[in-house]
């Protein structure tokens, strides 16, 4: 499925809080919601980058020509998907982009933990790392440059930023 998303990288105003920053990710769920997460200019007292705010295209102030169409393996969302590396299995739930280039997929486990009685949290893995019914898997040569053009980082996410006992 095609979908027109604002490019990564993009510096625009978020025009809610009037901060001027970048754009480092988009995510797009199974309604096809398309947030993105936007980078303010400038570091906090601790010298730490200010927080990333999570909203949507309607807050930003942005050109048509920011726009880009990017063609998203929609099907792959609402199947059962296992990172290969940690057995971590679930729903598929929504993509991630990030601004490199990388494409994640968040996986949605059934239940609850035993440990909080609270719903299992969703993860992100890279695509590239998970299997599935609905995923294609790239030849070696094919996942080398994969991995080269468009290397896979972690750390970051798409949550709001939500309390722990919220997510």
């Amino acid at each position: 499925m095609k979908i027109k998303v604002l490019k990564l990288g993009t510096v625009c105003l978020d025009k809610a809080t009037n901060l001027q920053g970048t754009l480092t990710h988009w995510g797009i769920n199974m309604g096809a919601r398309i947030s993105y997460l936007l980078q303010p200019k400038g570091l906090n007292d601790e010298g730490q980058p200010v927080q990333k705010l999570y909203l949507e295209e309607e807050r930003l102030s942005v050109k048509p020509e920011d726009f880009e169409e990017v063609e998203v393996p929609f099907e792959i969302l609402g199947t059962q998907v296992t990172s290969k590396a940690s057995g971590f299995t679930g729903m598929a739930v929504e993509f991630i982009r990030h601004i490199n280039g990388c494409f994640h997929v968040v996986i949605q486990p059934q239940g609850l933990s035993e440990k909080t009685k609270a719903p299992i949290r969703k993860c992100d893995f890279d695509l590239r790392e998970c299997t599935g019914d609905k995923i294609v898997e790239l030849s070696q040569q094919e996942l080398a440059r994969s991995k080269r053009e468009r290397p896979s980082p972690t750390g970051d996410t798409m949550e709001p930023d939500l309390p722990p006992s919220l997510r």
